[in-house]
């Protein structure tokens, strides 16, 4: 019999797993838009990195659907080609905004890698299918401007900043808010512009809201909770993510997504079995986190293809988006040690223990299993 003040968290706990079961695998993508500045006060234009999954208004917030592929995207017909242009078209004026200060800014779209045949699409780190959009004013625009985003169901918008600093400056506009893109003067600076370092950091801490990631740390807090071999597995794990990420990064290392994908599900399954005959972490337990974690690490570069490159600011990225993994990680990690403070030495834990870990392994399985055959 469940005591009464121990049954609400397992309601909680128990809901939280049939979630996972029954939801879709997310693919390494964190929601945004992103561009670059160019030029600078009456001559600016804003090029956007659009990714065509994303032109779909049927796909746009399906998180089941598969992300196209470059080649998919260059061997379209060339009215397919017009067609997803007039999509992005047509979400880029729902969703962005320009003024100065005598108004609203009027402003045209072109598409240049579409100028050729075939298309001069970009090539990215996870082989997306992605095109570029250029913005720029119909007519020169004296004095600052500001760039807003639409509010509601949104990306966030970050824009890379020109400039003489060391580093690049990125301003990121979130749905419903808006920022100053170009100033009136040399002297004026653009606003909340903010360091690579912060844009990476936040991008890590934020892949590891997919629901995959989720259960993985689970996987492995689901073994003991003492918090020792937790950190020791979490640190494990990023440095294996590290590793990858940077050889994928720097282009040494590509992997196709329909290999890692089910690779990533797989390891949740791995994690979860093993707890079943495992009470205590041993020594191949940090060996086994490790290499999953090269594998997502693989994951992780498509969606931070726009962030980390070689060159400029490589090494500190890297490790800020590692930063933010491990920031993520823990947080996970102490909210279920909170938990399930205080029961895990009933005598219903290793009961729910042992299911958690089954519903794990099968939910991994399922995955797995569709990511395969999709």
């Amino acid at each position: 019999m469940i005591r009464s003040h121990l049954f609400p968290r397992l309601v909680l706990m128990m809901l939280c797993l049939l979630a996972a079961c029954i939801a879709p695998l997310a693919a390494h993508a964190v929601p945004q838009l992103y561009g670059e500045l160019q030029g600078g006060e009456s001559t600016w234009k804003v090029e956007i990195l659009f990714d065509a999954g994303y032109a779909e208004p049927a796909a746009r917030n399906d998180l089941a659907a598969p992300q196209p592929t470059r080649d998919w995207l260059v061997n379209l017909p060339e009215a397919e080609h017009r067609r997803l242009c007039k999509e992005a078209e047509t979400y880029l004026r729902a969703s962005l905004a320009f003024r100065s200060d005598r108004g609203p800014v009027a402003w045209r779209l072109s598409f240049p890698d579409f100028q050729k045949t075939p298309p001069d699409l970009p090539s990215l780190l996870n082989d997306g299918a992605y095109f570029h959009v250029l913005i720029e004013p119909l007519s020169p625009e004296k004095g600052s401007v500001i760039v807003a985003m639409a509010g509601g169901d949104h990306p966030n918008l970050v824009i890379k900043l020109p400039g003489d600093t060391a580093e690049s400056r990125y301003l990121t506009i979130s749905p419903g808010s808006e920022a100053q893109l170009v100033s009136g003067s040399a002297a004026e600076p653009v606003s909340e512009s903010r360091h690579p370092a912060a844009i990476a950091f936040t991008q890590g801490l934020l892949h590891v809201r997919g629901l995959d990631h989720i259960l993985f740390v689970l996987g492995i807090f689901l073994l003991q909770r003492r918090w020792r071999p937790l950190l020791m597995q979490s640190l494990a794990f990023t440095a294996a993510h590290t590793i990858t990420l940077g050889l994928a990064s720097a282009g040494w290392v590509r992997v196709p997504a329909e290999f890692v994908e089910p690779v990533i599900a797989l390891s949740i399954t791995a994690l979860a079995v093993e707890n079943l005959f495992m009470t205590e972490a041993r020594p191949w337990r940090l060996v086994i986190v490790f290499v999953f974690g090269l594998v997502h690490g693989i994951g992780f570069a498509g969606a931070m293809s726009t962030w980390i490159r070689p060159g400029e600011g490589f090494l500190t990225a890297l490790l800020a988006a590692n930063l933010g993994v491990e920031a993520g990680q823990v947080i996970i990690l102490l909210a279920a040690w909170l938990l399930t403070n205080g029961w895990h030495d009933s005598k219903e834990w290793p009961h729910f223990r042992r299911w958690s870990c089954i519903a794990l392994a099968l939910t991994g399985l399922f995955w797995c299993v569709g990511r395969t055959l999709g």
